[in-house]
């Protein structure tokens, strides 16, 4: 791991199995090999349909969810080896910000109780000092300090979530986990949350992997994006070029399925993704996509196609992706 990379994930594996009796167990392969890094003070997006195991992803980096195989580094710690104590202790260096503001904040306890516990479990700073921690945190969140005495239902959807940074802040972590932060909010509240994420990690030097199925979204915060389908990353790159020279067929159809008021000139025609991903427990032979893919042969059917780099840190798995110019 370089000095400019603080998260390292390679090969991880998630799988779920369920056991049945005089049967072979089913096995659901959520994530199934999966390789990305971030750079310091960057972010980086996953991006896919419903199932195609990007907030198993990132629960996984998380250590939320069990990990069957691969490794995770986080600042030159194996994250991935830790139990007990030592993950605990750990914690404090990576947090995560929750898709419902509503359900993610216990209702029966104040928000300046909520955003101080992490302070208390982690035993950071001084007991005397943790109330006045609270209140600048509300203040780098563009929350009132007077406001820490209310409760979560006091508050509107957007200062829900602002809690729920300042809490994710409250430890000082390196790594932010966002899973669909923005998802449940108003379109005007997305933009605030959003440019609030921005300006914080200018300031703070934050880093964020950034899970969301919203194409504009991630376009407006990420600085790379990888594409994620059927528990595997099919095509990886900067903003610019994903969103300018999409090469893999699947990223081509979400980037052609948003929805737009009036076309724009050299935009991709519209081709309708047909039929839904096959099951992760019965997966294809060859391409995950073929089934689905305009473009798709014999070849792709039975041979697996390696992620392939185009240059400048753009990798797509597909057998006749081609690049383009940006």
């Amino acid at each position: 791991m370089t000095d400019q990379t603080l998260l390292k994930v390679q090969d991880l594996k998630v799988h779920f199995a369920k056991k049945k009796m005089f049967r072979d167990p089913i096995v659901v392969h959520a994530v199934d090999g999966v390789n990305f890094s971030i750079p310091k003070g960057k972010t980086l997006g996953i991006v896919g349909e419903s199932g195609s195991g990007k907030t198993t992803t990132a629960l996984a980096v998380l250590r939320l969810v069990p990990i069957t195989d691969g490794s995770i580094e986080l600042a030159d710690q194996k994250i991935c080896e830790l139990e007990k104590e030592e993950l605990r202790k750990a914690r404090r260096h990576f947090q995560m910000i929750f898709q419902d503001p509503y359900s993610s904040l216990d209702p029966r306890k104040r928000v300046g109780e909520i955003v101080r516990e992490p302070l208390e479990l982690m035993e950071i700073g001084k007991p005397e000092e943790r109330d006045e921690k609270v209140r600048q945190l509300f203040t780098q969140v563009g929350l009132r300090p007077e406001l820490t005495s209310l409760f979560p239902h006091q508050f509107s959807g957007g200062q829900r979530q602002r809690v729920g940074l300042a809490r994710a802040l409250a430890t000082e972590p390196d790594l932010i986990v966002c899973d669909e932060p923005v998802s449940a909010l108003d379109v005007a509240v997305q933009a605030q949350i959003l440019n609030l994420m921005r300006r914080l990690q200018e300031n703070l030097g934050l880093t964020y992997l950034f899970i969301s199925h919203d194409l504009g979204v991630v376009q407006h915060l990420c600085d790379e994006v990888a594409v994620m389908y059927l528990g595997q990353i099919v095509e990886k790159a900067n903003r610019k070029t994903l969103f300018k020279a999409p090469a893999h067929p699947y990223t081509q159809a979400l980037l052609a399925s948003v929805p737009r008021v009036h076309s724009v000139p050299g935009t991709p025609k519209r081709v309708p993704l047909a039929g839904d991903p096959p099951s992760p427990i019965n997966l294809p032979k060859g391409c995950r996509f073929s089934g689905r893919c305009p473009k798709a042969t014999d070849r792709c059917m039975v041979e697996a196609p390696k992620l392939r780099d185009f240059g400048d840190g753009h990798l797509v798995s597909c057998h006749f992706a081609e690049p383009q110019s940006v």
